[in-house]
């Protein structure tokens, strides 16, 4: 049955169509249902419906699909069903080699297979400023910017990568994308992706957040820590503005990528020149940005403190917080142990390469460095936005839900 007129369309549709898609019923001509349904009990043809998935134009799963139910996909002509050939229809066509993603859909790979990736890879796109990574934590994408944009020519585009991890004691990170993405590049960028393929696959789990958004089409109920601490910020701006002072940070920022300070994400290649660039964005973010005007104003219940020391000296901003909280706030926890350490904690560490000459080296602590150091500056800022909720008159500022329950807030 495999010299088939009928099955010769459903696999040149397949591989002509720029998303190796299924042929539909209605673009069929003559169609002959017996002869597409000894198609399907040979198994050389799989018949997708509606009713088995939202879009069937695309195999993005594996579904195991009985041939009893495609027989009945076949037999409905009213039905939005398509064809697709098997892998074992699809074993003698002509394939490239030269490119390796293609030619997994090529032989009927699912297009929503993850196929994992050393982070490396994208450090060829945060370091190339023709390009944008739009990164948000548990996914992103990779585009090249307008104005590097060639009409016809083969520009790299990555629609969805998803954050993964590589089984083991420590944390390690990888990159998850999908072979239909990685099947569109051209044969010079799919070639070295390969590159970056990571040989032992089983060995590599995408984030949670990325199954659930893009393969189950359902809300992420989760909050990147990167995002919660610059909600944080705002909303403690808000608080002093209530509270008639100066706000405590010079400049607040938003989460959409294009609003994010430029290097404040996750560290993708783990080395320590790439944790003291990050230190470095954090320190200006947080630290660098606190505005000492917010300690000088009296307002109710507020008594604001003097920039020089006893001795006529200027007051350094972290000094004069820690004074302005103990003269003005009442807390049931350490001021200094919680707000003012990991403050402190971020400019000792970017005192480092800023005085010192240091060694570039490949170090995978670095993760965890960088999730420590994040978890602690969070809990400072939180914790301030706590202490300025209690002010009398901040009782009208809207805080969202999520920042009040402090839950799902998510390092990934």
């Amino acid at each position: 049955m495999k010299d088939s007129k009928l099955l010769d369309e459903v696999i040149r549709y397949y591989l002509d169509s720029s998303s190796f898609n299924g042929l539909p019923i209605y673009k069929i001509e003559n169609y002959d249902v017996n002869e597409m349904i000894e198609l399907i009990n040979d198994g050389f043809v799989e018949a997708i419906s509606e009713v088995d998935v939202l879009n069937p134009h695309i195999k993005g799963f594996d579904l195991g699909l009985s041939k009893e139910q495609q027989i009945v996909n076949a037999r409905n002509t009213d039905r939005h069903t398509c064809f697709y050939p098997t892998d074992r229809a699809l074993e003698g066509v002509q394939i490239d080699y030269q490119k390796p993603y293609s030619v997994l859909l090529q032989r009927g790979k699912e297009q929503f297979e993850v196929i994992f990736f050393d982070i490396e890879i994208l450090e060829r796109y945060i370091n190339n400023p023709k390009f944008i990574v739009m990164d948000n934590g548990y996914r992103g994408t990779i585009c090249i910017k307008d104005e590097f944009y060639e009409e016809g020519s083969p520009n790299e585009y990555i629609k969805d990568y998803g954050m993964a991890y590589i089984e083991g004691e420590k944390l390690n990170r990888a990159i998850g994308v999908f072979a239909i993405d990685l099947a569109k590049l051209s044969p010079k960028i799919q070639m070295i992706w390969k590159g970056f393929e990571l040989e032992n696959q089983n060995n590599c789990k995408v984030s949670e957040g990325f199954i659930k958004n893009l393969l189950m089409g359902e809300w992420v109920t989760q909050y990147w820590i990167f995002h919660a601490l610059l909600e944080e910020m705002g909303v403690i701006n808000n608080l002093c503005e209530a509270m008639s002072i100066p706000k405590l940070f010079s400049h607040t920022y938003g989460t959409q990528y294009t609003d994010m300070p430029e290097g404040y994400r996750n560290i993708l290649l783990p080395t320590m020149k790439n944790y003291y660039d990050f230190v470095l964005v954090l320190e200006k973010l947080v630290v660098h940005n606190i505005s000492i005007k917010a300690f000088q104003k009296d307002s109710v219940l507020i008594k604001g403190i003097e920039r020089k020391d006893e001795e006529g000296k200027d007051k350094g901003s972290i000094v004069m917080f820690k004074e302005w909280l103990l003269k003005n706030v009442k807390a049931n926890f350490d001021v200094d142990e919680v707000i003012i350490k990991p403050i402190r904690q971020v400019r000792k560490i970017r005192q480092v390469p800023a005085h010192e000459l240091t060694n570039n080296s490949y170090n995978v602590d670095v993760y965890e460095k960088q999730k420590e150091l994040m978890i602690d500056i969070y809990g400072s800022v939180r914790a301030i936005r706590i202490l300025f909720k209690g002010h009398p008159l901040t009782k009208d500022v809207k805080i969202p839900d999520y920042l009040e329950d402090g839950k799902d807030i998510v390092f990934y």
